[in-house]
């Protein structure tokens, strides 16, 4: 990520490491459950679209999943690697981190905590819809999946609808694996996908998906039926998950014009939060203009993370950080270069408007 230019991308790894990398990090996140359960403090974020130098930004304001000695020493050790073709098969990059992989296997939520306070980095739940749309979506995937496997408590990955074949074999991430690569790489990314969670719950209390509420879901214990790996299917609770969407015209629910899953109102909203004990729904998976929205009288929030979206888009891109108290409080994140663009010589630094829910 240190070394990255939008010139040299394809010059930084070979097919055979981006595929050993699907590989192994399809291992670690299979062996996690369908529904993650989370525990606070963590950041939240939506969808990404491949818009890497966003996320880099926001990660610059927001905070990173690493501490400062590790990102030191991994820019120190990536610098100074020497490049070599992309043909090579033999990895260039480096083969440790200053402190060792870290393995959530055996580590109680009290030792989480303490170490995050003690050094400083921040936890990430993301939403979903990693590709397609912009420029370097496997940028996007190839950086939070080589810090999951690093740091498997630090970053946790859901499944968004665009992380499919039917959905980004047509909407650029096909297109892109296989300009810069070949298409037997892109079947190691849509293998990786597809062990993917579908969602998370946080404390008990609140429920995370990319993209909404299901009539079928009656408990959570009914996700663990569902095997993966699996594609995502038209209708259904993993169908609803990635594809539904509020509406506030419709009580209950409707049929959706996205042709997949089904819209829901706020009635329907207030009795899935009832039938599960829970307080809130956080997803994504819909252009909001200040990079969050609520729903509900606050009983949903709408993130969304890609700022500028493809580039047409005045959007904002939010981040939820939900501290130990279950406190939400909102960054909003505007790209300089965009503020620039619509703001003429007015400029707005990277540091975070914030407000609390």
């Amino acid at each position: 990520m240190f070394k990255w230019k939008h010139t040299t991308s394809m010059e930084l790894f070979c097919a055979a490491e981006l595929a050993e990398l699907c590989i192994r990090a399809r291992e670690l996140i299979w062996a996690e459950p369908i529904c993650l359960k989370l525990e606070t403090p963590i950041c939240v974020m939506g969808d990404l679209h491949g818009q890497f130098d966003d996320l880099l930004g926001m990660w610059d304001s927001n905070g990173w999943p690493l501490t400062e000695k590790e990102r030191n020493w991994f820019m120190e050790k990536t610098l100074k690697t020497k490049r070599m073709p992309r043909t090579e098969p033999k990895s260039s990059q480096p083969d440790s981190n200053p402190n060792g992989p870290r393995s959530s296997g055996g580590r109680d939520e009290k030792s989480v905590l303490k170490e995050v306070k003690d050094l400083g980095y921040k936890r990430y739940l993301f939403l979903g819809d990693y590709v397609d749309r912009g420029m370097y979506s496997m940028e996007v995937v190839i950086l939070l999946i080589a810090i999951k496997m690093a740091y498997p408590d630090r970053v946790y990955m859901l499944r968004g609808n665009h992380e499919s074949r039917s959905v980004n074999c047509h909407y650029g991430f096909y297109r892109e694996v296989t300009r810069r690569y070949d298409a037997k790489l892109y079947e190691y990314f849509s293998d990786l996908f597809n062990v993917f969670p579908f969602c998370a719950i946080i404390e008990d209390t609140i429920m995370c998906m990319h993209g909404g509420i299901s009539e079928k879901l009656m408990n959570l214990s009914q996700l663990a039926l569902y095997k993966r790996p699996v594609e995502i299917p038209d209708m259904g609770v993993l169908a609803d998950l990635t594809w539904a969407d509020p509406d506030p015209t419709v009580k209950l629910y409707a049929p959706s014009s996205r042709g997949a899953s089904s819209v829901f109102g706020s009635q329907a909203l207030r009795e899935f939060l009832k039938r599960l004990n829970l307080r809130l729904v956080i997803r994504a998976h819909q252009v909001v203009e200040d990079g969050y929205e609520f729903f509900d009288n606050r009983r949903l929030i709408t993130v969304f993370s890609a700022p500028n979206y493809c580039g047409q888009n005045d959007n904002s891109a939010g981040i939820l950080c939900i501290d130990q108290s279950l406190k939400i409080s909102i960054v909003v994140y505007r790209p300089m270069v965009r503020d620039k663009k619509f703001f003429g010589k007015e400029k707005r630094t990277k540091i975070p408007a914030r407000g609390n829910e």
